[in-house]
């Protein structure tokens, strides 16, 4: 009995601990849900083209491993969206349709990292030197706007630019995705050659 009275605590505060993650979880989900929503009508407000997805989609597993530190906000957008485009449709963010190839683009959601291993071919160490640079960036906005260029996401959770013709060369954005996307929203001068 004297060690029913001990256990009996333990595994209390132990189902209490993962009720109050589970109901914190609810409520980040919630919270994201709500954010991201608000994301779309004010995107939509500025004349940007954005499609719910008709279905919640998973990442596809070549990306979901590869990119396994992607913040579930970011994957929480892409599988939430058929599409997000800018109103001239020359810049558009990442959605499971593009990493599924249903878009109906003729540029793959790692287009400039495919253009840049084609350049690299038959320099094997500086292709590697690519896949390593991909392997911590992950593409969430495609621009041809003013020439290829892309917004990621970095393994550091930073968000960066890169153009053509060193895509692999990025300049520093926005510390966070929530950054990034108040400067979409707002219209931030420095994305123009971009949206």
């Amino acid at each position: 009995m004297k060690g029913s009275s001990v256990d009996f605590p333990i595994r209390h505060s132990a189902a209490t601990a993962l009720q109050r993650r589970a109901i914190n979880r609810i409520k980040w989900t919630q919270q994201v849900n709500s954010e991201l929503a608000n994301l779309a009508d004010e995107l939509s407000r500025r004349g940007w083209l954005v499609k719910p997805a008709v279905r919640q989609r998973t990442l596809p597993t070549i990306v979901s491993s590869r990119y396994s530190w992607l913040p579930s906000e970011v994957v929480s957008l892409i599988c939430k969206h058929e599409s997000i485009a800018s109103p001239s449709n020359k810049a558009w963010l990442i959605t499971c349709s593009e990493l599924f190839n249903e878009s109906g683009s003729e540029f793959a959601w790692n287009q400039w990292e495919i253009n840049s291993l084609t350049a690299a071919e038959g320099d094997v160490v500086w292709q590697q030197s690519i896949r390593a640079f991909w392997d911590s960036h992950f593409p969430i906005l495609m621009s041809v706007k003013s020439g290829y260029a892309y917004v990621g996401i970095r393994s550091d959770l930073r968000i960066v630019v890169g153009e053509e013709p060193e895509f692999e060369e990025t300049e520093l954005l926005a510390e966070t995705f929530g950054a990034f996307l108040k400067q979409l929203v707002d219209g931030d001068a420095r994305l123009n050659r971009l949206v």
